[in-house]
This record gives C-alpha cells, structure tokens and sequence, in this order.
C-alpha cells in the first residue's frame, strides 16, 4: 500500500492552499463514502417521521454528532487529500425552513427532505427578516455550538447546503411559473430575489460567526474540500430552467452580491441543462465545482467548460465518477488547479484509485 495514500491534516491543507493558488504539482484526488443522499447518510435521520411537518423538534442534535464522528472516521479509512468536514444536518433545507416553508420526509427510500411553497406567498411582503429568534435559526446555532464541542478540532465545520436564489424563487413561485412571473412582473420578482438574497447572505453570515477555525480554514458541508477561512458554499441548480439573458437580468447580480459580500465563495454546478459558469468565471469566486451526473455529458464532452474554467479559476470535479471518465480527466487536465473528488463504497477501492492515478 503506498504510504502516500493516507496524508496527516496538515500535508492535506497545504495541497489544498497550493490548489487555491493553482500551483500544486498533481491534482488533488480525494473520496467520498456512502449514500449521497442525505436521510440515507446519517442513521440518526432514521427517525425522522414520513408525510409530516417536519419542526426543529423533530432532529435531535446528539445523534447527529455521533453520525458526524462515524462519517468521519470511515472516510479518514479512505485517506486522499480531502478532509471530511461537518455541517448543520444538510438534509434539512435551511433556507426554506427557516423562511417558512413547511418542509416534508414524503417517504425514506426518497432520501431526501423537501420544501412546500411559502403558504400564501404574495410577493416581496411575504419574505420574513432574517431573525436570531427564528426556530430553525436557533436550531442551527445550537447545532453549531455542540458540533463545535463535540468536533474538538479533529475534522473542520462548514456551512450547510443553502439553496441559491433561482432555486428559491423557483420553489415559491413554482418552476414553470417562475417563468412567466419573471416576463410578466419583472419588478416583483427583482424584489422578491433582492429580499430572499438578504435571507441567505445573513443565514450564511450567521453560520460563519459559529464556526471556529480549522487551520486557518473551514471545511465544506458535502464536497469534503478544505477552504480559506470564511468560505461559504453557494448553488444555483434552477438556473438550468433559464435562458442566458433571463440568469443575466434576474439572478447574476445577487450572485455577485453573495460572492462581494464572503471573504470565499464556491459555486457548485451540474452540467445538465444550462449551467452560467460563463458568467461564473467573470466573478469573484474561490473556485468552481462541476459534477460528473450520472447520465450526464462526459468528461471529455465537457473539456472546452474546464479549459474555460481552469484558464479562470480553480476547479472540483466532483460525482461517481466512472473510471473511463477518471481516466480522461487525469490524462488530459492540467494539475495546477484541479482537484477530483469520487464516490468510492469502501476504502479498498479508494486505495486502488490513488494508486493508479497519483501512484
């Protein structure tokens, strides 16, 4: 087994800063163990009770930091260059809750909690302030507080998955509708973007100021990737519903706001369906991440979006990646500013991968 494979804590921050600056030598390479659906991830969402509202009452914050301490331990078995990091439960959708949106378990085989439209949503009015003494906020808070304790600097804390403002305005206007309120009342949903916008800004600001540091970084909820200090994770997954001009004229400037306002900022993307990382490259971003989809294009269908990208920006290929795409992207990427991070279902595989691609 290569001695390699398995790297301490600090040789695995000082690869991820050399990819941040894009001057690392090879590629980051890291793994991701288990389901990537949430409810399936951590046992404790065991209990969570199907076809109901769900309240901060329903997630008991011990058994999630027990999860927390399993996950970790089972993906340091895998070794590579990232670092397992906790989150408030990313299987809640935050945001939403929080804005009031009832969220529902509808069955777990789905693996994964859903949010409801805002119960009689009627435009910018309807959009609460980001409050310290909103249930879920103080749920998030105590979340926070134990992880902190409980985490005593072994694995870092990240923010948690947060929806990003297309993805919002989708759910409370509806997908298809969204459309039609963007051509028909433009103005009110340009205020509606601009009051969820300062939603999110202020929910991420609020985990943040909870997280302590992790050699001068934080962690990420999902992708497993050491960032600088003050990095928050951001997506816009329904902007593949839109045409260019309708992300450029009603959701590319709160994403610059978004990214204006943290001192880091990662986009994450699917390339299925129209993804703005054109705009992307232009932004203040930290880095880009890019999932290989199951079903989805290729690595090698995707070259001339990572060339764009890397000429820009550092980038994360994340997803079950399989291994003849493995193959393309260590074969025909540059190292300086990539880092690949795979789903693996055990650590011997893990061990496997690293061999034949960093040796």
């Amino acid at each position: 087994m290569n001695s390699d494979w398995k790297k301490n804590i600090e040789e695995r921050v000082e690869q991820f800063k050399l990819f941040y600056a894009r001057k690392n030598d090879r590629s980051l390479l890291g793994f991701f163990w288990g389901s990537e659906y949430p409810v399936h991830r951590y046992p404790a969402a065991k209990s969570i009770p199907e076809r109901t509202v769900l309240s901060p009452d329903h997630f008991s914050i011990e058994a999630y930091l027990n999860d927390y301490d399993y996950l970790f331990e089972e993906h340091e078995k895998c070794g590579g260059d990232f670092i397992w990091s906790a989150s408030i439960y990313w299987g809640i959708p935050w945001v939403e809750a929080a804005l009031g949106c009832p969220i529902l378990l509808s069955s777990y085989s789905s693996g994964s909690i859903h949010a409801e439209p805002l119960p009689g949503f009627r435009g910018a009015a309807g959009i609460p302030e980001f409050s310290l003494e909103n249930k879920w906020v103080k749920k998030a808070i105590e979340f926070l507080e134990q992880m902190t304790e409980r985490s005593s600097g072994r694995y870092p804390l990240a923010t948690t998955r947060m929806r990003g403002i297309s993805d919002l305005l989708s759910l409370l206007y509806g997908t298809e509708n969204l459309i039609f309120a963007m051509l028909e009342k433009p103005d009110e949903v340009d205020a509606v973007a601009e009051k969820l916008t300062d939603f999110w800004i202020q929910f991420g600001k609020m985990q943040i100021e909870h997280i302590s540091d992790f050699y001068g970084g934080i962690g990420s909820f999902y992708y497993n990737a050491w960032a600088p200090k003050g990095t928050i994770w951001h997506q816009e997954d329904a902007a593949a519903i839109l045409s260019p001009d309708l992300y450029d004229t009603f959701i590319r400037k709160w994403d610059e706001q978004i990214v204006n306002v943290f001192d880091g900022c990662i986009m994450h993307q699917h390339a299925n369906g129209y993804f703005p990382y054109e705009y992307y490259v232009n932004m203040d971003f930290t880095a880009l991440e890019l999932h290989i989809d199951s079903g989805g294009p290729s690595a090698e269908s995707l070259q001339s979006v990572y060339t764009q990208i890397m000429e820009n920006k550092p980038l994360i290929i994340w997803g079950d990646i399989p291994e003849n795409d493995l193959e393309w992207i260590f074969s025909n990427l540059q190292p300086q500013g990539l880092a690949v991070i795979t789903v693996v279902q055990d650590e011997n595989e893990a061990s496997k991968i690293w061999g034949k691609y960093i040796g």
